[in-house]
């Protein structure tokens, strides 16, 4: 297997979600499951625990102006060297263990993840557009 390449984003594995109309979920941000559900439901990654992976786009709340009966569906990655929205008073070391805020993004001042029973490692921290973010090693 290839070593990762630091600075970009690798995707090894992802998956679908469904994303509930009152749900509002931002780009490269922590998700969980709630429920079981048959493609998963995602829910924010508010606190400590087991992650479903990182979300690829965003997912705005449903305007009721524009609301459709479509289901609205998020892809997650699930495994690979992944890029995480960071808090930027709190940006983690690298070789720290990924830590998650009440908004779904790595911080120093979080709780622990778990995926899968592994503990994601923080490999790199980058700033794209101004962004802080940080390319995090998901098994």
């Amino acid at each position: 297997m290839a070593t990762p390449v630091y600075g970009k984003q690798f995707i090894r594995f992802a998956e679908t979600g469904l994303v509930e109309d009152a749900t509002a979920l931002e780009q490269f941000t922590l998700v969980k499951t709630s429920g079981a559900t048959e493609p998963p439901t995602l829910a924010l990654m508010a606190a400590g625990g087991e992650c479903f992976g990182v979300l690829q786009q965003d997912v705005p709340a449903v305007d009721l102006d524009k609301a459709t009966t479509l289901a609205r569906l998020g892809t997650v990655a699930t495994s690979g060297l992944l890029l995480v929205a960071a808090d930027g008073a709190n940006l983690q070391a690298q070789g720290a263990a990924l830590l998650v805020d009440a908004n779904g993004k790595s911080s120093s001042a979080g709780g622990a993840v778990t995926v899968a029973a592994t503990t994601p490692i923080v490999r790199q921290q980058v700033q794209i557009g101004g962004v802080d973010m940080v390319l995090v090693s998901f098994n």
